[in-house]
Formats: structure tokens, sequence, C-alpha cells
């Protein structure tokens, strides 16, 4: 049975949260236990692995939710023949993340790391596609418990290799656990809640198919995957592995917030294909309350965190990551077209736009690693955290005139909502800059939001009504908890 919107959205964003915040417990303690430069060699591992895992989906996984929300008497033949497919290209993928980096003459802990993030890598391109069998029929549930089960694995598993201190290629250790857990768990699901008995299955005819739908999706993903992680490869060839250690800490962040955008835009991205076959005025409402709820959450994280980010840097990671302090401001101004290109992303790959979206964000990578070439041999990774900020602006504009051709969205009323919320966060972050020096900033963020959200109020950036209809539900009507 399918789920609404918001019952989605509230499974996935609750575990999100809680995955967030032990993930980035886990992180700060990481980071203070082995310092910048191992810290450098760690993340830059992660992300020269997720580099990779792009070419191991293929855009499948999109594909399979779009397509089995449509059709979903065929979502056992989609899965089956998108797991056959993945057994070859798993093989193939880790063998090139294996050359890749040999070629690029690392030193051996680094190669080593490398091969050992690549592994749970793989295990979690598995753990999607049958998350995406789930995400076809509107059911979040089980990924969202999956979700918490998983942080908990590495977090637990991580502060045993911490506590004894075993040597740095044994912190990938809790990732590759926990991702073994999150393929086994999600293939029993399918099989036991869904009721969909995949097997092994080559249809030509299928896969020519999905093939064609996925391509897109696959150079999406690629895209907007090499301008998510070439800056810290970019970093650590350029620079050296400090720089990337003082650069995760400041991406550590924006990218922790990012679970908010991203459980909404999993929800929504079935709901926008179906509405656009049949509702398009419910598409274009569901569209503009969605960017006004990002705006009114987003806007005051922005500024609050620019503000305060040298005494969040200084209280979790130490004055060893100050230098991450000014990164960290500069991404801030980045997180808004973040959090609103997430929906608008949704909305061209869930209304038959995905091949303009796939030419877009292949624009929008070659300017970000064109910048990244340019700002990072002469700013180091203050060069990196604009070229990220400058991409993700370049992608909202073109994404927002795209968006208007699909869906005759109210631009005055999101320019309205906009206003209300940059004038709500300006006046937060006076009171907050007024008592920097003096209150601790724990306390600040208590002080800081209670100012949002009386002068969101005020401003009637925000109604009782709206308050009630986020925590009631996207819709009042049966038809849309029930659409597909």
């Amino acid at each position: 049975m399918p789920e609404s919107v918001t019952k989605n959205t509230t499974f996935l964003t609750g575990a999100y949260v809680w995955q967030k915040l032990l993930s980035f417990v886990y992180f700060v303690l990481v980071a203070r236990f082995i310092g910048v430069e191992n810290l450098g060699k760690y993340t830059f591992a992660i992300s020269f692995a997720t580099l990779f895992a792009v070419l191991l989906d293929l855009g499948f996984n999109s594909a399979l939710i779009r397509e089995s929300a449509k059709f979903k008497e065929r979502a056992a033949d989609y899965l089956s023949s998108i797991l056959s497919v993945k057994i070859i290209t798993a093989i193939l993928v880790y063998a090139l993340v294996a050359v890749a980096i040999n070629l690029l003459g690392y030193p051996p802990l680094t190669k080593l790391l490398v091969y050992l993030a690549a592994i749970p890598m793989v295990f979690d391109q598995f753990a999607n596609t049958f998350w995406g069998a789930f995400r076809g029929q509107q059911n979040l549930r089980y990924e969202a418990l999956n979700i918490v089960i998983n942080q908990v694995i590495i977090l637990v598993v991580g502060l045993g290799v911490l506590f004894f201190k075993l040597p740095l290629p044994y912190l990938m250790l809790p990732f590759i656990l926990a991702s073994a857990f999150s393929m086994i768990f999600a293939g029993v699901s399918v099989r036991r809640v869904l009721a969909i008995k995949y097997r092994p299955m080559f249809d030509t005819a299928l896969l020519k198919t999905i093939l064609k739908i996925a391509v897109p999706f696959a150079l999406i993903a690629i895209f907007s995957r090499v301008y998510g992680y070439i800056d810290s490869v970019m970093l650590s060839k350029m620079v050296g592995d400090k720089a990337v250690g003082w650069y995760s800490v400041a991406m550590k962040i924006p990218f922790a917030l990012q679970f908010i955008p991203a459980a909404l835009a999993a929800s929504i991205f079935p709901a926008f294909s179906h509405h656009f076959v049949h509702d398009k005025e419910q598409l274009r409402a569901t569209f503009e309350r969605v960017v006004k709820f990002l705006l009114i959450i987003v806007v005051p994280m922005s500024v609050g965190i620019a503000v305060l980010a040298r005494p969040i840097v200084l209280s979790f990671y130490g004055a060893e990551y100050l230098p991450a302090v000014l990164p960290l401001q500069i991404l801030m101004a980045g997180l808004v077209f973040v959090f609103l290109n997430f929906p608008l992303g949704s909305l061209l790959n869930g209304c038959d736009r995905h091949v303009f979206n796939m030419y877009l964000v292949g624009a929008i990578m070659v300017a970000n690693v064109a910048m990244n070439i340019f700002a990072i041999p002469r700013f180091s990774f203050v060069g990196a955290a604009a070229a990220f900020v400058v991409s993700h602006a370049l992608l909202f504009v073109v994404s927002m005139i795209a968006a208007a051709r699909i869906v005759p969205y109210g631009k005055a009323r999101m320019l309205l909502t906009a206003g209300q919320t940059i004038i709500s966060a300006g006046a937060m972050a006076m009171v907050i800059l007024m008592l920097i020096d003096k209150v601790h900033f724990i306390l600040l963020i208590i002080i800081g939001a209670l100012v949002y959200a009386a002068m969101i109020f005020l401003v009637r950036g925000l109604t009782i009504g709206e308050i009630k209809y986020f925590v009631g539900g996207m819709s009042r009507k049966k038809s849309e908890s029930e659409m597909v």
C-alpha cells in the first residue's frame, strides 16, 4: 500500500536525523583521534571510491523507481534484470578502482584504504537497488529502519577500532560490515515485504528498455558525483592530505544537513511522476509547497552556521582544525542552492526532462572542474569551497528556468518567501552577533531559533495553517495518499 508523501518524508527524515547525528558524532571522534593528515587520507579514500559508485549503478536505480511506480506488475522483472547486470558491473568497477589508484601513483597506505573503501561501495549499490523497489512502491519505512541500524553498526564498530587504537585501514571495517548488513536486509525485505521474487534474468528486450531510460540518469549521476567529490581528489593531488582534512571538516556540516532535502526528494520523485501525467495543478501546488518548506528551513541554517562557524569548529574539532572556519562559512552560502536543487532535480527527472537535466548537470560538472583547476592551486581548500558554491548556484538558476516550462509556479510567491526568510534570518544573525562573545554557542543556537521563529511569524512567512498542513500531511485528499 503506497504511503503519502509526508509519511514517507517523515519516515526517511526521522531516520536521516539519527543517521546524520550519529555520523557527525563519529566523524568528530575520528577527526580528533587520527589528526588532520590521516583524516585527509581517510576522507580521500572514501571520496575516491565514491566517484566510481555511479559506474556500478548506471542510472538503473532511478529507472527502477520511476518505471516500477508506473508499472507495478513489472517490478520483479525490472529488479531481476538490474541485479543481474550489476553483478557483472560490480566486478568490473572494483577492478577499475584498483587500476585507477595505482595509475595515480599514491603510496601503499592510501592504495590499501581505497581498496577497502571500494568494498562497501559495491555492497551499497546492491542495497540501493533493493531499496529502489521499495521506493517505486512508495514504501520507505524499511529503508528508514535500515539507515538507523546501518549507522549504529558503523558507530559501534568504529568506536572499537578507535578504542583499541588499531591502524588506519581498520577504520574501513565499520563501513564494510554495515554495508553488508544493509545489502542482506534489503534483499530479504524485498522478498518478504513486497513479495517480489527476483532471480537471475537477462531479458534482452527489457534491458534495452531499461538502458534507454537509465542512460540519462546514469550520466546525471556521474556528472553529479564528479562535481560533488572531485574537489577532495584534486586537493589531495594539488595541495596535500592536510588540505583535504581541513576541507572535509568544513564539508561535513553542509553534507550532513542534506538529509532534509534528500529525504523529501526521495518521497516526491514518484509523486511528481504521477502528478505530471494525471494532475498538473497538484504538481504545481506540491512543487511550490516543497520549495517554501525548504527555504524556511535552510536560510536560517545557512546564516546561523556561518555566524557561529568559529565556535562550532573549535568546540567540536579543536584548534588544529581552525583553518576550516573560512571554507565552512563560504559553503554555507551555497547550502540554500544545494537544498533547492534536490526538488528541482526530482521535478526535471520525474517529468520526462531527464535528458535536459543530464546535459545541464554535465555542463555544471565541466564548469566545476574548470573552476577547481583555477582556484585550488591559488586558494587551496578555500578556492574549492568557492567553486562548490558557484556550481550549485548555476545549477539552481538554470533549473528554475527549466522548471517554469514544466509547471507555471508562482514566481512572486517564491520571491516573497525568500525575502521573508532572509529578513527573519538577518534579525536572528544580528542578535547572535551581539551575544556571541557573552553566551555559549549552544545557547546562541536556541536563542537564534526563537528569534527566527518569532520573526518568520511576524512577517507572515509562515502561518499556523501552514504548520498544520506540513505536520498533518501534504494533502487532505484520499486520492493523494493513495496515488499511483
